[in-house]
């Protein structure tokens, strides 16, 4: 008699999900592990996932508020809404890139073990959402000194770290595709991500945009992610229900691609790892 299983009639990205969950201990294991193994030689540790991030937003800050006399309108302080910017692209950078490179360095394993390859992806961007949290402790501190606190919906900042997570997780997942393929993949992500950087505005207000580089700005996912996480963390930029759309829109749609594209592309990718 043959035997019904369930899982054949799933969709095949609701069936992957639902297998990571049930392999949550390994993914809490990767997760510890890429914290770990980032900072193990280093002297000072984990405390690099707030000196990086600082000393990035020093540098900016001191270029664009000193030497360019940067202003946001009605006079609000640049370093609460610089810092911000800077910490939410780090976790951006850092969930893709590492995301990406973690099928790569996870060879030995999954070449020898059965292990859903999406959980070492996930893995890194869960990590890079940890570093990301712990950065807001100096941007708490820093909207101190300009007295102003975190606003009461700052619990939403849970909502923006979610969907980071499944962008940067589906992103990464095709990422990956390239990184096996094409060595020079990693150069071009590089170029890519240096260019994205300038077309999010970091260190710029949206509002002294022309209206057509203003468009073209917002049609940048990160856009709407930074704008919903300033407003809601801190309160020093204006976010509207379509930039709540765009990013829950956005991270759930590259979410759902990302393990399509990965698991069409899988039986030949790993034949090359």
């Amino acid at each position: 008699m043959k035997v019904y299983d369930s899982s054949v009639r799933q969709i095949p990205v609701i069936s992957q999900v639902k297998s990571i969950y049930e392999n949550r201990g390994l993914l809490r294991l990767l997760v510890v592990r890429d914290l770990t193994v980032r900072y193990k030689r280093s002297v000072i540790g984990v405390w690099w996932s707030l000196l990086n991030p600082l000393f990035t937003t020093a540098v900016m800050f001191y270029v664009f508020n000193t030497v360019f006399k940067a202003r946001l309108p009605g006079g609000s302080p640049f370093l609460p809404y610089l810092l911000s910017g800077v910490l939410l692209m780090t976790f951006f950078n850092q969930g893709l890139t590492l995301g990406a490179d973690a099928i790569a360095t996870g060879a030995g394993v999954l070449t020898k073990v059965y292990v859903r390859p999406e959980i070492f992806a996930a893995s890194a961007a869960i990590s890079s959402a940890i570093n990301f949290a712990i950065g807001l402790a100096p941007l708490t501190v820093v909207l101190a000194i300009y007295h102003k606190t975190p606003t009461w919906r700052f619990p939403l900042v849970l909502v923006v770290m979610f969907c980071m997570i499944l962008f940067t997780t589906g992103l990464s997942l095709m990422l990956a595709i390239a990184y096996v393929n094409f060595d020079d993949s990693r150069s071009l992500i590089n170029i890519f991500l240096m260019a994205l950087q300038y077309m999010t505005p970091i260190f710029y207000p949206i509002s002294v945009l022309g209206p057509h580089t203003r468009d073209v700005i917002q049609l940048n996912p990160l856009t709407s992610f930074l704008q919903v996480f300033r407003r809601e963390f801190g309160n020093s930029a204006v976010s509207t229900i379509h930039n709540w759309e765009i990013m829950v829109g956005t991270s759930f749609l590259t979410f759902i691609i990302g393990f399509y594209v990965f698991n069409a592309r899988w039986p030949k990718v790993v034949a090359k790892l």
